[in-house]
């Protein structure tokens, strides 16, 4: 096993038992693209972002995804989602794993989301599993609620926030899984152009800026940028559309874990 290896067991082990503290589900070479600024997306990967995001989808929509950071052994994620129009909104559900044989955390999760004229509400209930060799297995239930406003045909606002009641972990402990909170701002100066600016705050640490930006020359091809604030993040990345696929591709660079990649892919069914 590489110091690599057992620097990053040991730590998850901590962040496990010490912390009480979730991996990020953020899900979506599109949304990592664009430095994880995801309040003002509305796509079959909201179900593990901003839940009101869910109410763009117009079609039953099957979307798989993988993330990994080679300097991380034991850190990749994948997640499956899908998304259809029912109870005058659209229902999703998905599962998410990050880790390994040595730790890992498996999520089960359930949104809706619907659409009340320029505003959109949406929530999600999961439930998710921590699992580490020789210390056992733990359940806790956790939350995510949001909406998304259109103030204008080309500004909207989004936020979103993650597990709002805290859900007890351990009660000997007192621990409690973290709360986050993100909102943006997303702003279509022309139809080819998308640019967001978003803020993240964990109340048990500093807040995070992001900048971001989708620009849409040819149609069906998707460029993205983005940099992110504490932690410095910097991302990039490229989609592609077409009404039977959806392909998107994602690097993102940090200095304190290298470099990631992210692929999604994502086919909708076109209903009559």
């Amino acid at each position: 096993m590489t110091a690599q290896l057992i620097c990053a067991v040991a730590l998850l082990l901590c962040v496990f038992f010490a912390e009480a503290q979730s991996v990020s589900t953020l899900m979506g070479a599109r949304a990592h693209a664009m430095a994880s600024a995801s309040s003002c997306l509305d796509d079959e990967w909201s179900l593990f972002n901003n839940p009101a995001g869910l109410s763009g989808v117009t079609d039953a929509i099957v979307a798989v995804g993988y993330a990994m950071t080679p300097l991380l052994p034991g850190s990749d994620r994948m997640a499956v989602a899908g998304s259809l129009r029912a109870f005058k909104g659209v229902l999703s559900a998905g599962i998410f794993r990050f880790g390994d044989a040595f730790y890992s955390e498996q999520i089960m999760r359930l949104g809706y989301a619907h659409k009340l004229g320029l505003a959109a509400l949406g929530i999600s209930a999961s439930l998710i599993q921590y699992s580490a060799t020789g210390f056992g297995t733990l359940w806790v239930p956790g939350v995510t609620l949001g909406g998304i406003a259109e103030l204008t045909p080309w500004m909207k606002i989004g936020a979103y926030v993650v597990n709002p009641t805290q859900p007890v972990v351990s009660r000997d402990h007192g621990e409690r899984l973290p709360t986050q909170l993100t909102a943006g701002i997303g702003v279509t100066p022309g139809e080819q152009v998308l640019i967001i600016a978003e803020v993240e705050k964990d109340l048990d640490y500093d807040t995070s800026w992001k900048i971001a930006m989708e620009y849409r020359p040819l149609g069906r091809f998707h460029f993205r940028l983005g940099c992110r604030l504490v932690p410095e993040r910097f991302s990039a990345g490229v989609g592609f559309r077409s009404p039977r696929l959806r392909l998107d591709y994602a690097l993102d660079y940090s200095a304190f874990i290298g470099t990631g990649h992210h692929v999604t892919a994502a086919y909708p069914f076109a209903t009559k």
